[in-house]
């Protein structure tokens, strides 16, 4: 029986169905004539009635599931959506039990690899149920891939277990069949090797755990398997795995299983570390607590369960404020933080077996209440990079300190909103939907994040809403967003290896404003300081002066700060973060107050102190005043403070005030000015911040997005080229 259209995929599912009623919106099938076989395996086939929604859990509806036991693989059945990763035929899901559950694995599909080493992987153009070697009903995909066609079958041997065989024909002489194995987050194992190998390793099994299950790939006979990570600054990131099968003719069998259980840690004895955190009239505080231990590793704290929250690495968060935190005997430094917008605790205990020792705190804010603290580059576990649940991203943003945030999930919608709702905490956080765009296909154009976007509807799966992102050059991605509704559309880590900066990836060069005819102007924010650098802030100057290279090309954009975070104690949430003065409004409003304030680029980016910079006369006479004020609270780190005329130095002052709470230096200066020009306000500090977040040389650094200056009255501001440095 051929699937060759949705049509067909959908009458298969009317008389297969995932459950047991019939769909009152799909027409009644014709009958479908049954050959007799007595299959050795209880194998069948259902059709996917709904789209999986589960964390790294793929499949749209008319999707095909080969299930035997308590076992399922998705195929993807179904014609690709224009402008989405081409899959058709990928195994994209392999789920234990009846419910929609996370699992270890994006795809697998097979792919060639010619004598250049580039993949050519397999997109179906045909999906046939056909029967096994055994006569019960298996599904062969087909196509015709760069002049290689490729012929994979897919059969169920046993309870969980599965065989592909994959054969190709015209295969050129120096190629090579593969399989194109991507695990997403989940950890990877091959013979011999650690969770974290990389390069080329020889093995005959290849294991992916995550969730509670375990994936085990595995061949006859033993071959390559090779995986790059992904590296920037000091973090990994994960890859997919390209395991050569030498010859024309593959065979794999997997086996999904329950995840062999952690072996329990052995038995120390513990003391109690007992926690309370309000604000000065005794509510409670959110906060994100450190604990260092003197002279000793890293502790792994545990959190009682009756108290809100949770732990990660050394650290733990409270939702309410307070708990019970165990940790063995020993002498540590706890640092308690509810964000660079709020005064924090330090303090040393020394803990005693099995003692009872408490911290209590009071946390006050420290910024002017018109400005709210937001992130707008975001991920969580509907990432395939991110282990992140949905309610350990809203409590980290809780936490620490965040009041507005955008979900920004690798090209799948989520909506933060209903956890949000279901911790209690509409009061603290209002969240947004949105996407990172993350263009795919033969060129890669960088990352870009489109918010406001709607929910996923009834039926449609969270990777299906977003907009088109596969072999889509720029000018048709912006478009895509703006069809979808994004009001704001923002350039992500500009000049991010390898591959994922839009500004590096179409030439743009700062100094001149110019580009390749391939950069599009189409978007309105630049993600001018980015997570991974907060221990690089050379990086971060490039970022700003970025933004003074786009006005050479006459645009007018903001500047942003956000953490991308992907972790909870790496990456953390909030560092950096975007301050946004939002004008008075009630909560109901405060998206498009937000919206707006990016827009006219009132914004400060930042990981520590909030810069603002404000015109304060008028320059008729080419003499423009500007008042600065820096304000933080005592414990981060001011010490610079500097005016930028362009993307020069005009004016540098050194903070040596006595450290305090607010307002941490100002001044009114005058640039003497015959020409347009834009003008930044700048701060940081060569020491490091304190143990807020887990980098040792996390550095403090804030900055304004552009004023602009239009000296001569044309309504435009024309910026010069840097003038050459002399040779």
């Amino acid at each position: 029986m051929r699937l060759a259209s949705l049509f067909v995929v959908l009458a298969i599912y009317s008389s297969l169905g995932c459950r047991k009623h019939r769909s009152p919106h799909l027409p009644r099938p014709p009958s479908i004539a049954v050959r007799p076989r007595t299959p050795s395996i209880a194998a069948r086939l259902e059709v996917l009635d709904r789209p999986r929604l589960a964390d790294h859990a793929y499949g749209r509806v008319g999707d095909l599931r080969l299930v035997v036991g308590d076992v399922a693989l998705t195929i993807a059945a179904r014609p690709d959506t224009p402008g989405h990763r081409p899959l058709m035929g990928a195994i994209v899901d392999a789920n234990r039990g009846p419910d929609d559950q996370p699992d270890p694995l994006l795809w697998w599909r097979p792919t060639w690899i010619d004598g250049a080493q580039n993949p050519h992987p397999m997109v179906a153009a045909v999906v046939d149920i056909a029967p096994c070697p055994d006569r019960s009903d298996g599904v062969v995909r087909t196509a015709t891939i760069d002049g290689v066609t490729l012929r994979s079958q897919v059969c169920a041997i046993g309870p969980g277990s599965f065989r592909v065989h994959t054969t190709a024909r015209d295969l050129p002489a120096d190629a090579t069949l593969a399989d194109d194995i991507n695990p997403g987050s989940a950890a990877v194992r091959v013979e011999g090797r650690d969770e974290a190998w990389e390069g080329t390793a020889r093995t005959g099994w290849i294991e992916l755990t995550e969730h509670g299950t375990t994936l085990r790939f595995e061949t006859a006979t033993t071959a390559d398997a090779r995986r790059s990570l992904v590296h920037i600054a000091g973090e990994t990131f994960p890859a997919a795995i390209t395991w050569l099968a030498p010859g024309a003719t593959s065979e794999r069998t997997l086996t999904v299983r329950p995840a062999d259980p952690v072996a329990a840690a052995p038995r120390v004895e513990h003391a109690t570390l007992r926690l309370a955190f309000n604000d000065r009239q005794g509510g409670d505080v959110p906060v994100h607590v450190m604990f260092a231990r003197a002279g000793g590793a890293d502790p792994l704290p545990t959190l009682d369960a009756r108290a809100r929250g949770f732990a990660s690495g050394r650290s733990v968060y409270l939702l309410d404020g307070h708990g019970d935190v165990s940790l063995p005997p020993g002498e540590y430094r706890v640092t308690a933080s509810h964000g660079t917008g709020w005064t924090l605790h330090q303090s040393t205990v020394t803990l005693d077996p099995a003692s009872v020792v408490e911290v209590r705190a009071a946390l006050r804010p420290v910024l002017p209440p018109d400005w709210i603290a937001a992130d707008l580059h975001l991920h969580s576990s509907p990432s395939p990079d991110s282990r992140v649940t949905l309610a350990e991203r809203v409590g980290s943003l809780v936490c620490n300190g965040i009041g507005f945030a955008v979900a920004t999930d690798h090209n799948r919608i989520t909506d933060l909103a209903p956890t949000v709702h279901a911790a209690g905490l509409d009061d603290a956080l209002v969240t947004v939907i949105g996407d990172e765009v993350t263009s795919a296909g033969p060129t890669l154009w960088g990352h870009f994040n489109a918010f406001p976007l709607r929910a996923s509807g009834v039926g449609e799966a969270p990777e299906d809403a977003v907009p088109a992102y596969y072999d889509r050059d720029p000018r048709a991605l912006f478009a895509a967003a703006r069809t979808a509704g994004a009001t704001i559309i923002q350039v992500n880590h500009p000049r991010m290896p390898p591959s994922l900066g839009y500004f590096d990836l179409t030439g743009f060069d700062a100094a001149t404003g110019h580009a390749r005819d391939t950069f599009a102007d189409g978007f309105d924010a630049v993600e001018a300081f980015n997570g991974l650098w907060l221990q690089s802030p050379e990086k971060v100057r490039e970022g700003a002066i970025d933004l003074v290279g786009l006005a050479r090309r006459g645009l007018r954009v903001t500047a942003t700060g956000n953490s991308d975070s992907h972790r909870l104690v790496y990456e953390e949430a909030g560092y950096p973060r975007t301050w946004v003065h939002v004008a008075p409004g009630n909560r109901a409003t405060l998206g498009a107050r937000v919206f707006a304030a990016i827009a006219r680029g009132d914004t400060t980016a930042s990981s520590g102190p909030l810069v603002a910079l404000e015109f304060v006369s008028n320059a008729l006479d080419g003499v423009l005043a500007v008042h600065i004020t820096v304000t933080a609270p005592a414990w981060v780190p001011v010490e610079h403070v500097e005016l930028w005329h362009d993307d020069v130095v005009a004016q540098r002052w050194a903070v040596n005030a006595r450290l305090t709470d607010g307002v941490r230096f100002e001044t009114t200066a005058v640039l003497r000015l015959d020409h347009d020009a834009v003008v930044t306000a700048w701060a940081d500090a060569d020491a490091p911040l304190p143990d807020v977040v887990p980098y040792p040389q996390a550095r403090a650094v804030g900055f304004t997005s552009l004023r602009y200056f239009d000296f001569d009255r044309d309504g435009r501001v024309t910026i010069s080229p840097r003038p050459q440095a002399p040779p």
